[in-house]
């Protein structure tokens, strides 16, 4: 990515931006149905 800054890559600065926000997103919702299955008893 420090490579794609330095030679102005935008188009790929932003794919990466975008790749990492959706990973983000994934692990999230993945922490959320986690979350969900092992505190079935607590109360929301």
């Amino acid at each position: 990515m420090v490579e794609a800054q330095s030679r102005m890559e935008t188009h790929t600065i932003i794919a990466y931006m975008v790749i990492a926000g959706l990973i983000g997103f994934s692990i999230d919702k993945v922490m959320l149905l986690i979350e969900s299955m092992l505190l079935r008893w607590k109360a929301d």
